[in-house]
Parts: structure tokens; sequence; C-alpha cells
């Protein structure tokens, strides 16, 4: 009974934990984790940082998981929806051509938006947490569905009072 209590604590152990401290590495953990989504990717962001969001590998695996054919969601929850439409963001273009997959929400109340954290989470327990939005440093796991089940609580809490973002719709529509 005890090699099955610690071989179980050794799966869930800290090991499992990534720390990310550049861009090549958030880039890389974030392309995993939406490769290996199956229906739902949650995207939080503070304006779609063009580091990760415009990159190639992320872009492609965004659109890989959209085209899947498995009625598959991407939220995307932004501090700024203004700043990525300026920046002309290749993941707005992506989303405008697959409309039915991809959401878009701004956080308007204040208390959710002093948080400034950042999140990119699937549903088969992949995470990519930055406590800083702004910076890359952050924590990742590949599998981690009880981590993610608590970063999806706050994350369904903030989409449900933040405002459809209805000017990235495709002719405004």
């Amino acid at each position: 009974m005890s090699e099955q209590t610690d071989e179980r604590t050794s799966q869930n152990a800290p090991s499992d934990l990534l720390r990310i401290t550049d861009h090549p590495a958030a880039v890389a953990v974030a392309s995993q984790i939406i490769e290996a989504a199956r229906r739902r990717v949650l995207i939080r962001s503070l304006d779609l940082e063009a580091w990760l969001y415009d990159d190639a590998n992320v872009l492609a695996a965004l659109r890989s998981f959209a085209t899947a054919g498995r009625d598959g969601q991407v939220l995307v929850l932004l501090h700024d929806a203004a700043a990525p439409q300026a920046a002309h963001a290749k993941l707005l273009e992506l989303a405008q051509r697959l409309p039915s997959v991809f959401q878009f929400r701004e956080v308007t109340d204040p208390v959710y938006r002093e948080d400034r954290s950042a999140l990119i989470a699937s549903d088969t327990g992949g995470y990519y947490h930055r406590t800083l939005g702004e910076r890359v440093e952050g924590t990742a796991s590949l599998d981690a569905r009880a981590r993610v089940r608590q970063l999806q609580q706050r994350f369904d809490e903030i989409w449900e009072r933040s405002r459809v973002v209805s000017e990235y719709r495709a002719l405004g529509i």
C-alpha cells in the first residue's frame, strides 16, 4: 500500500512543474498545451502579447485545434481589447476566419483588472500561468488537472462578468 502511495505522490510531485524563463520555452510549452487540447483552450492575456500569440508555432497549434472538427472552443479573456486590434494581431486574423471557435471578452470589473496574470490552459490538464502577464516568467505543467480546475474556476468567474468583444467580428456583425 505504501508503494502505491509513494508512486502516486511522485506522479503529482512538484518536479512536474516547469519554470518558464524565456520566450522559446514559453512558445514551446504553449504550443504543446494547445496541441494536447481536446475541446477547450482558455487564454487570459493582457493584450495578446505578440512574442507569444504571433508566433508561427502557437498560431499553427491554434489553427490545428480550431479546424480539427471536434467542436472545440478557444475562450480569450483580455485586459485591453483595443491593443491587439491596433497591432493587427495575427491571432485576430485566424479568429475572424473561424468565428464559431474563438470567443473574446474584455475584463471590465476593476477588481478583476487588478489581477494582471496571464494564462493558457487546456481541458487535458496543461497550463502555462504567468503571475505578471507582461512578463514571460511563469510556471507550467502538461498534466496538472487539479491545478487547471482551480485556474478554470477563476477564469470562468471573470469570463461571466466581462463584456463580449463584438468589435473583433468581421464586418462588425
